[in-house]
């Protein structure tokens, strides 16, 4: 089996058996559906009539958004696996609750099944989607999704046909086919457990997918100037618009048919089990055999025509020859053209739109207009079915007038779809690594070899980079004249778009790049070779690895690093590796960069010798890539070393990179770096920059432990690193309890900072006192920002950050929104103590409550210089012991002797100052 889908389609290694789980589960989704949806139309229809369905139909438009903002919300707090489990428990439960609800026989229940089925369908394909998208990046998308979407097609039509065979073959009633869909919705809870532990995204990329996923938090006004200042938008919104009021009409009049000429209950949802089947196969073979073919000779202009047309001349059959027949057809090619070739043309008009704009009219489409549209469409429906008592020829006739209009706006976006594509390119608007489908549209594969003719550099590797999503060019020799471009990365994307697209007739022209002045090129021609090379592959290595040409050698060395098999990668041994490392050749210094990569993915222990020669290396280009050698083999030996070396200016970007790469086994080593105060400080600054980078719930929980265990100036670093995975990682969890112990610490260091500059009043005004007075103002803004930033660990940090803003901005307007916001947002607990030192209140009411609440007094100037010696911050230690002067008490001249001896040199030098001044 798995060779047999790894030959059809690009299942590489490592994807076939995760492909598998998620083709069975979209299976067994969409089999539940065509299950439910054959009894959701045949028990409404029967126990109520197609008459309400209009009255149905807006119940459902009415329903469904709030459902979808509750599933979104619950997306955001909820990990993607425990939501769709949690999701597919409740619709078991339902499913019981519903079979139940079914034998009281009221009108109420079968309008709530058949909301509810409209719900489910949604929801789950939906979620599926979300699943898969989790799971592969863009790359395997591109591959793969092709194959799920068979899946569930193929779900569908066995859907459609178990239905038929129970209710006709076995007798089960269609109230009971809810019980049949129970076990298979189990048994994807089961699969969905499995493919969670298997997924080959990483949770770095996994939580930016879930970032994606949300929606903006735009207005609906702001969206909708968005959508009117582009006529390509506005058409597009107008075309999905009537898309929708049409399948309604048509819904209403395919199952007012199918109720006429099926009465009995059995014989309606077999017979919509065997339609709903049959409809999903044509679906199937027009997107396998005729939609790119189709897309390729007409373009996405003509593509978006083929569905107005065909449902034109079904409505019009339904006017002159009304009945079952003339439904069919309608349904038919409703329901086979709109998920197959309406649905790729409709993606491909989204291409030329930038990718914000494009997620925000998705997500305006599906929550507005979908939503709105059905309901009016409904409400249309109900006037002209109960008010003006029109028949079924009457609405063809209604059907008929909004395909026209679908029709002529059509012809108004084929014009304008090119100009926005055009622009798009121009713009590089485009992101090819967010594409998850071909291109094939023959005029947007003309616009994108017509750019390569730009005199711009950018345009025209923009324009390479999207070629590589095409289906198929027919002129790729417009490809090759870029081979010798003066740009590498040009050279570069003209060669991925041959390994795409060329043949085996470019080798020659190719090979003559492995001496390329760039390692990128090279790598990238020996990549077209190896993959154009008939028969075995690593004899072709083995060749180049053997080559007299240092160039070739370091060619072949990128290309085993980058994209080389295992077979392959054993071609290198202990005497390449000292070829390279001890080359003379003006290739020397990339000679030993090769080595540096190929180590890091080989992780044979017989070369790990040589990582310690390479770390003391002359050239930095050479450690830098050792560095990630080690990141990558995760060699815990030279964690001390990369350590070091984070005060290294010009390697501590790698280093960082280096050390994440280890993951959570290294979060023990940096916490105890972190709180070693015999470590160097600006080491110690440096590790939280490292954790952030190691996005995981241990992280949170390592850097939340240290809050209490740094210096304030380190506790900064702390908070800011917190910050950052609050910001960036929406499902990692914050102890609340823990943070607001900081939080009140923070706050009650600065209520004693506030007194402590009030009593400053009396000080002198010589040099010793300015300083101190600079000090204390420099800790108190920084305090005040720790405070701010801890509470973006409990409260939203968009909305701590802009009542941040507003407060630091000086501006007495916008301070007093920020203290009313947050007077509103902070629980009472945490308010009381920071509204006083926020709001304008006089100077005795915030001494007052900061002895009240945290007994902070201080009555003269010897209490205040004392209190901040025995406090935590070094610099004000500093500070505070300079300004004692020869008058004070027994007890401050011993706080001065014993500084005599503490750890941080300046305080030693500082008490030893001081001292002197006690003998005078």
């Amino acid at each position: 089996m798995k060779r047999f889908i790894k030959s059809i389609f690009d299942i590489r290694r490592g994807e076939i058996l995760l492909t598998l789980l998620m083709l069975v589960s979209l299976y067994l989704v969409l089999l539940c559906y065509y299950i439910l949806k054959p009894a959701r139309d045949t028990l409404f229809l029967v126990e109520v009539s197609s008459d309400m369905l209009p009255l149905v139909f807006i119940i459902t438009a009415l329903v469904t958004a709030p459902i979808v903002t509750l599933y979104s919300r619950a997306s955001r707090s909820l990990k993607l696996n425990r939501l769709i489990m949690l999701t597919l428990a409740i619709i078991i439960v339902n499913l019981f609750i519903l079979r139940w609800l079914i034998l009281i026989s009221s009108a109420w229940v079968y309008y709530l099944f058949y909301t509810w089925v409209s719900i489910f369908g949604v929801l789950t394909t939906s979620q599926f989607w979300l699943l898969a998208n989790a799971v592969y990046n863009s790359a395997q998308a591109k591959r793969v999704f092709t194959l799920l979407g068979l899946g569930g097609i193929m779900g569908a039509f066995t859907g459609g046909q178990v239905t038929s065979f129970l209710v006709k073959g076995l007798d089960v009633s269609t109230e009971n086919l809810l019980f049949v869909c129970m076990i298979p919705l189990a048994i994807v809870g089961l699969l969905i457990a499995i493919i969670w532990k298997k997924k080959t995204v990483s949770e770095k990329e996994l939580q930016r997918v879930a970032r994606h996923r949300e929606p903006p938090g735009d207005k609906l006004g702001q969206i909708t100037k968005t959508i009117f200042r582009s006529r390509h938008l506005i058409l597009l919104v107008s075309i999905v618009a009537i898309t929708m009021m049409v399948a309604s009409f048509v819904d209403w009049e395919f199952k007012h048919v199918s109720e006429l000429a099926y009465p009995e209950k059995a014989d309606l949802a077999s017979f919509f089990g065997q339609f709903y089947s049959w409809l999903s196969m044509a679906s199937l073979i027009l997107q396998l055999f005729f939609t790119y073919r189709l897309i390729r000779f007409l373009g996405v202009g003509g593509i978006i025509m083929f569905l107005p047309t065909g449902l034109l001349l079904g409505s019009v059959a339904m006017f002159i020859f009304p009945g079952l027949i003339a439904g069919i057809m309608l349904k038919g090619v409703d329901g086979s053209i709109k998920y197959s070739m309406d649905k790729t043309g409709r993606e491909l008009l989204f291409l030329p739109i930038p990718l914000e704009v494009k997620k925000r009219t998705k997500i305006f489409i599906d929550m507005f207009v979908d939503r709105w549209f059905r309901g009016l469409a409904g409400g249309l429906l109900l006037l002209c079915l109960h008010v003006f008592l029109l028949g079924i020829k009457e609405i063809s006739l209604i059907v008929i007038g909004f395909l026209v209009i679908w029709l002529v706006l059509t012809v108004f976006m084929r014009k304008e779809y090119l100009n926005s594509f055009r622009k798009a390119v121009e713009k590089r608007e485009i992101d090819y690594s967010k594409l998850t489908m071909q291109i094939d549209d023959r005029s947007t594969v003309n616009t994108l070899i017509n750019s390569l003719d730009s005199s711009n550099d950018r345009q025209i590797g923009y324009a390479l980079e999207m070629l590589r999503s095409v289906k198929k060019i027919d002129s790729v020799e417009r490809v090759i004249p870029h081979l010798k471009n003066k740009s590498s990365e040009i050279r570069i994307e003209a060669l991925r778009v041959l390994l795409e697209h060329g043949d085996r007739s470019q080798i020659d022209l190719v090979e003559k790049m492995l001496t390329d002045e760039d390692i990128g090129v090279r790598s990238e021609a020996m990549h077209f070779i190896c993959s154009r090379t008939e028969g075995n592959s690593v004899d072709k290595v083995r060749e180049y690895l053997k080559s007299d040409d240092r160039r070739i050698v370091n060619a072949a060395l990128a290309y085993l690093t980058d994209y080389g098999s295992p077979e392959e990668r054993e071609l290198i041994d202990e005497e390449l590796i000292k070829a390279a490392i001890y080359d003379t050749s003006g290739e020397a210094e990339l000679s030993r960069i090769q080595v540096a990569r190929i180590l890091g993915v080989l992780n044979s222990p017989e070369f790990s010798g040589y990582i310690e020669t390479l770390l003391n290396d002359d050239s930095i280009e050479v450690v830098k890539n050792t560095i990630e050698c080690i990141g990558r083999l995760k060699r815990r030996k030279y964690i001390p070393w990369l350590i070091d070396r984070l005060t290294d200016r010009e390697l501590r970007t790698n280093v960082r990179r280096a050390l994440a790469d280890f993951g959570t086994g290294v979060l023990g080593t940096l916490s105890d770096y972190l709180h070693d105060r015999a470590v160097d400080y600006n080491i110690r600054k440096n590790i939280p920059r490292v954790m952030k980078l190691i996005p995981e719930q241990y992280t949170v929980d390592v850097l939340t432990d240290n809050l209490n265990k740094v210096e304030p100036s380190l506790k900064y670093h702390v908070v800011k690193a917190l910050n950052s995975l609050r910001s960036t990682e929406s499902e990692l969890r914050f102890d609340h309890g823990k943070v607001e112990q900081v939080l009140l610490n923070e706050i009650k260091d600065y209520y004693e900072i506030y007194q402590i500059l009030y009593s400053h009043r009396q000080f002198d005004e010589s040099p010793d006192s300015r300083l101190l007075k600079k000090a204390l103002e420099e800790k108190q803004y920084f305090n005040l920002e720790r405070i701010f930033r801890l509470l973006g660990l409990v409260y939203p940090p968009r909305d701590i950050f802009y009542a941040y803003q507003g407060f630091v901005s000086g501006k007495k307007v916008l301070q007093a929104n920020a203290i009313e916001f947050l007077d509103n947002l902070l629980s009472r607990d945490v308010k009381k103590y920071i509204l006083p030192i926020l709001d304008d209140v006089p100077v005795e009411t915030v001494l007052r409550k900061g002895e009240e609440f945290f007994r902070v007094k201080m009555r003269t100037r010897e209490e205040a210089l004392e209190r901040l010696i025995n406090g935590h911050d070094n610099w004000l230690r500093c500070c505070a012991i300079y300004n004692v002067s020869a008058n004070v008490s027994e007890n401050m001249k011993k706080l001065i002797y014993d500084a005599q001896n503490d750890p941080d040199p300046l305080i030693r030098e500082t008490a030893e100052r001081v001292v002197p001044r006690f003998e005078t």
